[in-house]
């Protein structure tokens, strides 16, 4: 084989070198590095000292350990089925009953406006709407459902409040998309051999969008676990893997920072893993 032909066939493979290059510079080093510092008692600037495990076992013998991974998972986890439960039924009403491709894509646009509006801006909205002397509590003691008025913010309630609503479209779009790929014959065969709906629904519906669930989960996830700036300024600063990474970043304590890093990124890629194992999500593709 010559040298022309030898170019030509592994050409196609110069299309990943850009995006290889960036992942190297910015993600795989520097996350080698993070792991690296975090066995290391002290790191300065001439460089780390004294190779150690003590950061990690700082950590697991903490009293604080499993409340700060309850906190980082746990609510991390219920965002996640709260916003299934919002977003998923809204992605099928989406392709089962709203025909018109003109409408749908309107109602897409106005699900889309949200986020176009700056960060800060839709972080400060939530003390008009959830603060004491806001929206939800107005309404509420207007009705007479309530007396005196709901502590909505600076707890885990806010978490859940926000959450959902922050990463609820990262939970539509793959479900929409999952659902749109379901052959209708096989909805209608089902239909014509009398299951009936509830096993129409199950067996056939929800089982073929799974990839797309697995997606909208694992997109709202990763995206709640990496937040720490909503904990810290709207959930009381309850302690999470993130807020507690950033805390020790900020005083330099880097080692330690780095260690709690790097206990995040694990646990977050098994729990990955295992939601991966539950469906094969190269189906949302081919």
């Amino acid at each position: 084989m010559g040298l022309i032909d030898r170019v030509a066939k592994y050409s196609r493979y110069l299309l990943l070198l850009p995006g290889f290059v960036l992942l190297l510079l910015f993600l795989l080093i520097p996350l080698s590095m993070i792991v690296g510092i975090s066995f290391f008692e002290r790191f300065t600037i001439a460089g780390p000292e004294t190779f150690t495990l003590k950061n990690y076992i700082a950590f697991f013998t903490s009293p604080q350990m499993p409340t700060i991974l309850l906190n980082t998972f746990g609510m991390s986890l219920l965002a996640c089925f709260i916003s299934f439960v919002l977003g998923y039924p809204m992605a099928y009403f989406l392709v089962f009953r709203v025909k018109s491709a003109r409408a749908r894509f309107f109602i897409v646009s106005l699900l889309l406006v949200p986020f176009l509006i700056d960060w800060s801006v839709r972080v400060v909205a939530w003390l008009p709407i959830l603060g004491e002397s806001g929206i939800i509590n107005y309404a509420l003691m207007s009705l007479g459902v309530i007396k005196e008025p709901l502590e909505l913010l600076f707890g885990r309630s806010a978490l859940l409040i926000i959450w959902p609503q922050t990463y609820l479209l990262w939970m539509i779009f793959p479900s929409y998309l999952a659902l749109t790929r379901i052959d209708p014959d096989i909805i209608n065969a089902a239909k014509v051999l009398k299951a009936p709906p509830h096993r129409v629904f199950l067996d056939v519906t929800f089982r073929l969008s799974l990839p797309g669930v697995v997606m909208g989960f694992i997109f709202v996830f990763v995206s709640a676990l990496g937040d720490y700036i909503t904990p810290a300024l709207w959930a009381g600063g309850i302690q999470t893997l993130g807020l507690s990474v950033a805390n020790y970043a900020a005083n330099f304590v880097w080692p330690y920072a780095a260690a709690l890093s790097t206990i995040l990124v694990v646990i977050a890629l098994l729990v990955l893993y295992v939601l991966l194992k539950v469906v094969d999500i190269k189906k949302l593709v081919y």
